[in-house]
């Protein structure tokens, strides 16, 4: 190499760094450290606000509202791109907001955000969800023995969705019994639609079929289920374009998403 030292041995176990290669990798990640120190100041120094901002959201075939909301963002920032960018896995999202590849994140609050800084942003109701001709939707008040020996449609036990659902109906004393799985939203919302089956999801997550009068949200006697959503980002990556992005999300509602913080407060961040 032009470095005059081997930088990789390999044996029969695969391929390891020398130590010359580890003293490369060590000065190449100081490199790109500075590259992006020297395009986080650049941007800092604009008189005009412009470029772009990576959003990460894991949405998993439900509805996404942020469309509705980038197209009033658009009017008030014309130079600010959003790039929203859907993970699989909200462990997804949190890690490479860490590594810098998403400049913010919204995720649930039940996850490992040590070395992110975290805001509450909303919350979300969770509701027990119907078609329009499941003989549950013409009932004023649903009693939890009604929802007792229905058929389900749910997300697979890996989805952290699922495991709140579940624990949710664990403390009601409801045991689905008959479940569908499936990995997409999409294929919940049709199910619950056309498909006689009950589900749970997120009000965010189905606004269109609720306006729309497809699926039904049911009210059940002394049950609501919400979600709270946070915000996060990696404090030495809170540029001003960020920031820009940052507070209008804080301070405009999504579809389906209840702000939980106050005018005021969001000035103070």
């Amino acid at each position: 190499t032009e470095i005059g030292e081997p930088l990789f041995i390999r044996d029969k176990d695969g391929v390891s760094l020398t130590k010359a290669g580890q003293t490369m990798f060590q000065h190449a990640s100081k490199i790109l450290d500075i590259a992006d120190e020297l395009k986080l100041e650049i941007e800092e120094n604009k008189d005009v606000l412009s470029g772009r901002v990576i959003l990460g959201v894991t949405t998993r075939g439900l509805n996404n509202p942020f469309p509705l909301l980038y197209k009033e963002f658009k009017k008030d920032y014309p130079d600010i791109e959003i790039i929203l960018q859907s993970e699989y896995k909200l462990d997804d999202v949190v890690e490479k907001v860490r590594n810098g590849e998403i400049d913010i994140g919204m995720v649930s609050h039940d996850l490992d955000l040590s070395g992110l800084v975290a805001i509450p942003y909303g919350e979300s109701e969770i509701p027990f969800i119907v078609g329009r001709e499941h003989p549950l939707a013409e009932k004023d008040i649903v009693k939890i023995d009604d929802l007792q020996n229905q058929d389900w449609v749910m997300f697979d036990v890996n989805n952290r969705l699922r495991t709140t659902i579940e624990n949710y109906l664990a403390k009601a004393g409801i045991v689905p019994k008959n479940i569908y799985e499936t990995n997409d939203g999409a294929v919940i919302r049709s199910m619950v639609a056309h498909d006689d089956k009950i589900s749970l999801l997120p009000t965010w997550g189905i606004f269109e079929e609720l306006q729309d009068g497809k699926i039904i949200a049911l009210k059940v006697e002394g049950l609501k289920c919400k979600i709270q959503i946070n915000i996060i980002w990696k404090a030495s990556r809170r540029t001003k374009l960020v920031s820009a992005v940052l507070n209008y999300l804080l301070r405009e509602e999504m579809e389906g998403i209840e702000l939980l913080k106050a005018k005021n407060e969001i000035e103070n961040l």
